[in-house]
């Protein structure tokens, strides 16, 4: 009898044990995510062409490891464009990332710094502002300058205390912000094709807190080599104005560019020197209405041919729901004289963007 009792202590210890570990795990453990929908008509000349498509996903896995470290896992959920599986929807990593929360000090507010398939500065900003990533990637992704993320090492801080201002959504220090990473350089989707690594970073000032919480300058470059085995130059540079209210968001930016990052420059000829620009807004015209009118144009010229090779726009109007998903109708024009893409087309677009 004693021999069963104590193997009836013991597993009940254990199973509360379990138990106890359960809601431990539970409770610093979470799954969210977005998927991007679409029916999309796109028209080329006198021809057209339309499909239902999963547009683009995001799983994100979160724990918190303990007080201050914390990892996130992020599948990119896509429909594969080329080679044996065409068609077939793949997984690949986007994040995959350990960070470390560092204690506030003077100035320095809630200082983070992460390693692994992390963020990159500029473009996990301005994703921050633009919420429309449903529409298209930012500008810079998708010219393929910079990535949102890459292998390597990130540290970010704000400047001064939190302001918990509705409707920001950038990091919300008083005085601004600072990023720097190093990476490989190529993106998360790109394997390492030198021995150069790039480094990145991002300055963002707030410079009228008071009264402007939501107005921001920023400047932001990388420096390094593009991801090639011949190690090309490619050096970026840039500089934006954004505005983040809980009805208007603005983004408006211009750069300066010694190749891309991935210089695939088939002619063999050196590398060359670009700069564009872009603009996006996104205006909630009503109160009490979840309706958002947005807009997006830009443009990329090369100096060195003198001219534009890139000319593209796109307007929205999209019902938007209390956790940020969207049901949205688009129209999107792009003319192309790039050596990889030259074309041109318009877009009629129905996007269902579901966050879970």
């Amino acid at each position: 009898m004693k021999k069963l009792t104590v193997l009836v202590v013991a597993l009940a210890m254990s199973f509360a044990f379990s138990g106890v570990q359960a809601q431990n795990f539970q409770e610093n453990f979470r799954i969210d995510g977005v998927m991007f929908f679409t029916f999309e008509h796109d028209i080329t000349g006198d021809s057209f062409e339309n499909q239902f498509t999963l547009k683009r996903g995001y799983v994100n896995f979160r724990h918190q490891l303990a007080e201050r470290f914390s990892a996130r896992i992020t599948q990119d959920v896509t429909i594969d464009q080329e080679g044996d599986g065409i068609g077939d929807i793949e997984l690949r990593l986007k994040y995959a990332f350990v960070e470390y929360d560092l204690s506030s000090y003077g100035i320095f507010n809630d200082p983070v710094v992460s390693g692994g398939v992390t963020r990159r500065p500029w473009i996990s900003f301005e994703q921050n502002v633009n919420d429309y990533r449903s529409q298209k990637s930012m500008y810079l992704d998708q010219n393929d300058f910079l990535s949102s993320a890459d292998y390597g090492i990130y540290f970010e801080t704000g400047f001064g205390e939190s302001l918990n201002e509705s409707g920001l959504s950038s990091n919300d220090s008083r005085y601004g912000s600072f990023g720097i990473g190093v990476y490989n350089g190529g993106g998360y989707s790109s394997l390492e094709q030198n021995n150069n690594k790039l480094v990145e970073g991002r300055l963002s000032l707030r410079p009228f807190a008071g009264f402007l919480p939501g107005f921001q300058l920023s400047a932001f470059g990388a420096y390094g080599k593009g991801n090639s085995a011949t190690n090309p130059d490619f050096n970026i540079y840039g500089a934006a104005v954004t505005y983040e209210s809980s009805r208007f968001n603005f983004v408006g930016q211009g750069f300066e560019s010694t190749d891309d990052i991935r210089f695939e420059d088939l002619q063999g000829i050196t590398p060359h020197e670009f700069q564009g620009w872009s603009v996006f807004g996104e205006l909630k015209p009503f109160k009490n209405v979840p309706i958002a009118i947005t807009g997006r144009t830009e443009q990329l010229y090369n100096k060195d041919r003198q001219r534009w090779i890139v000319l593209d726009s796109v307007v929205g109007l999209a019902y938007v729901f209390e956790d940020r998903s969207k049901i949205m109708v688009d129209f999107s024009h792009r003319e192309s004289r790039a050596v990889f893409d030259p074309a041109d087309f318009s877009r009629i677009e129905l996007i269902g963007e579901i966050r879970f």
